[in-house]
Parts: C-alpha cells; sequence; structure tokens
C-alpha cells in the first residue's frame, strides 16, 4: 500500500467518524464557542444594565446564563450541525478540524488557555 492510499483511507476513517456524530461535534463547537465569547456577551450585558438597580442586575445575570445561554445553544446547534452537514463529504474532517484548531487559536490569543 502505497502513501496515498494509506492518507485517503485514514481520511475516510475520520470522515466516517465525522458523520456519526456530527451533532455532537456542533454542539460542542457551539458550546466552546460560548466558552470563548461568554465574557464579551456579559460585558456587553452589564454595560446595558449598570444604570439599573442592583438586585435587578443579578436578575437580569441570572437570566442571562440560566435561560440566555441555554436559549442560544439550542438555537444555534442546528444552525451549525446544518452547516457542517453541507461541507462536502471529503472535506468534513479538515473543516471541523480547522475549525476547533481555530478556536484553540482564539482562546490561545485570548488568553483562556
Amino acid at each position: 500500500m502505497n502513501f496515498w492510499n494509506y492518507i485517503v483511507d485514514l481520511n475516510l476513517y475520520f470522515v466516517n467518524l465525522i458523520q456519526l456524530y456530527s451533532d455532537e461535534i456542533s454542539l460542542a463547537f457551539v458550546a466552546t464557542c460560548l466558552v470563548l465569547f461568554g465574557d464579551n456577551i456579559n460585558g456587553f450585558v452589564s454595560k446595558i444594565v449598570k444604570k439599573y438597580l442592583f438586585l435587578f442586575r443579578i436578575l437580569i445575570f441570572i437570566l442571562l446564563c440560566a435561560f440566555g445561554y441555554g436559549l442560544m445553544t439550542v438555537i444555534l446547534h442546528p444552525i451549525i450541525h446544518n452547516l457542517f452537514l453541507k461541507v462536502p463529504r471529503d472535506y468534513s474532517f479538515v473543516v471541523v478540524a480547522f475549525c476547533f484548531i481555530y478556536l484553540g487559536i482564539m482562546a490561545e490569543r485570548k488568553r483562556i488557555l
């Protein structure tokens, strides 16, 4: 078996895994994005509500964390899942790997890692 056949077989193996677990992968992608951008979202909301009473600000924060992030996950998960499924099958592993590597680079730049 030559080198390129090995690469093609390896890619096919990972493509099949990506297709099998695409729902979980898209959910992991959305969760990772929310971790990366959660401080930006919280900062944006805190700028809006900083002029209100302390108890109201706490209530808004609880609602944002309890319902806002959950709602974002429920809304964004099917969208990201459909986008991953629209990628041609042969390139799905490369695209998913690139997306998570890019998120890792962003996390490193934001000093999260």
